[in-house]
Order: structure tokens, then sequence, then C-alpha cells
């Protein structure tokens, strides 16, 4: 008897512990943060030629690792649902300023982080209820020309955080996704790829970041990309597809740091931005608590 009591006396002081410990740990996070990347793989450029791309290492590792460290969760999300893929000339020990335990650290989280290997689709996000999303980032590379910039769930990802004011985040060529919000983004992709400027102008219209300042990679740093790794042009330019939606695109010095922040709508120029966006985003979310 003795036996069951002290077992009994044992369960209630561990019940406040655990207790405790649960509420610990519901409040060390902050809130949600949807981080969205392209389903595809490949770019094909003006000439036809298909080339490899995907997200570029520091773009998407850098912002989520210092937004975990905060205390923000981070999901991923992709059109498809799937693991996107690293575009490889983006691991680089350049692109961390050197520091190759940089370079392993991201590496090691989106080859192991759960946050990587275990994506939902854009419009599970959307069904879930966004309301519980605090921001939405989505990082460069090349991809996000492809299926984002014309997603309608993303689209909708997008009006819903315009309308709530919410904290928008995109880098480099992540900022071209934003044209997921336009009422055709897909006729829009189609007029930039052909070059129909009356087109253009038409499926540009009433798009909700227009007059917006923003950033987003330069014609001028493309320029030596298309040369020295693609080996052929780009099918449309991304500085100038803002431009003729209505953003009002600023650029720094080429491949300096550069972030832009316009109401909800936060973007970045260029890899070397990495760290500033997620200092400007985690600011962002603190203005918001």
């Amino acid at each position: 008897m003795k036996k069951i009591l002290l077992f009994m006396l044992a369960l209630m002081l561990m019940v406040p512990t655990l207790s405790a410990e649960a509420a610990s740990n519901e409040a060390a996070s902050k809130g949600k943060v949807l981080l969205v990347a392209s389903s595809t793989n490949t770019l094909t450029l003006k000439d036809g030629k298909v080339d490899p791309t995907g997200y570029f290492l520091d773009e998407l590792a850098v912002p989520s690792m210092r937004l975990i460290k905060e205390g923000y969760e981070v999901v991923l999300a992709t059109p498809k649902g799937d693991i996107p893929v690293m575009d490889k000339v983006s691991n680089n020990v350049a692109l961390f300023h050197g520091n190759q335990a940089a370079l392993d650290e991201a590496l090691d989280f989106v080859q192991h982080d759960p946050v990587m290997l275990h994506p939902i689709k854009i419009k599970d996000a959307i069904a879930e209820g966004l309301d519980n999303y605090a921001a939405v980032y989505v990082p460069g590379g090349h991809a996000p020309m492809n299926d984002l910039m014309q997603d309608k769930d993303f689209g909708k990802v997008l009006r819903y955080f315009h309308e709530k004011g919410k904290p928008t985040a995109f880098l480099c060529h992540g900022p071209i996704a934003s044209l997921a919000a336009l009422d055709d983004p897909a006729g829009y992709r189609k007029a930039l790829v052909s070059g129909t400027f009356d087109e253009q102008a038409e499926k540009s219209k009433n798009w909700q970041y227009a007059g917006y300042r923003m950033t987003i990679y330069s014609n001028a740093e493309e320029y030596p990309v298309e040369e020295n790794v693609l080996k052929g042009k780009l099918p449309f330019y991304v500085a100038d597809a803002l431009q003729i939606a209505g953003g009002i695109v600023e650029h720094a010095p080429l491949n300096e740091g550069h972030v832009v922040r316009d109401r909800e709508l936060i973007t970045g120029q260029n890899p070397a931005s990495d760290h500033m966006i997620a200092e400007e985003l985690v600011n962002a979310l603190a203005e918001k608590h």
C-alpha cells in the first residue's frame, strides 16, 4: 500500500513539471512562417536550351535558420508538395563569404532538417488556414520564374497576406513569384516569353504591388550569369517583368547586398542580401507581436 501511495505522489509531482515544460515550448514558438519554393529543377532558355536550376542554398538556408533561431516554426511548401531541388551552382563557399563552416551548416540544414524533409503543398497551407501563418518567404534561384510566378494557389496566399498586411518577403529572383497575384499570371508569363509588349501591358494590370518600392536581381547582374554560367539568354528578365507590372524597382551596385521594405513587402536584390533580408523579416515579425 505504501508503495502505491508513493507512486501516486510521484505522478502528482510530475504533472505540473510536464505542464510547465509544455507551456514553455508553446511560448517558445512565436508563430509559423511559410517558406515557399519551386517544384521545378530546369529552366528553358530563349534558344530552347534546358538548363538545370533550383533554389539558391544561402537564400533558402540563411533566412530559414535565422527564423528558427528566433523561435519561429518554418513550414516548407511547394506547388507539388515535393522536396525542392538546390541549384548546384549555389553550393559555393564564396556565397558564404569564404566561411566553410557556414556552408556546411547550410548544407546540413537542407539535407537533414525536418523542415526540408517534410514539405506540404501550397494548397494544403491554404486549407489549413493562412491565418495560422505570420509571414511568407520565397528564396531565389531561377526556379521561381517557372511555376511560382504563375501558380494560382500561391496567388491566393499573396492576396491574403496583402489584405492582412502580413510580412511578405522575397529574395533575388524570388520577387518574380509576387506576380502570381495577377489576375492572369500565366498569360503574363507567356507574354513576357513571347515579347508581345501590348499583351504584357494588358496582362499585368491590377497587380496588388503596383506602386510599391521593391528590388530584384538586376539585368546588369544577369548578363554575366547568362554568358558564363547559362551559356544562353534567359526567356525574360525578372527586373523588367516587375517594372512592366508597375513595381518601382530599385537596385544597388552589382552584387552588393540591398533590401527594400515597403509596407508588408520585403525584397532583397541578390544572394549577398541573405542576412539582410533575414534581419528585416525578423524585425517586421517582431513589430507584429
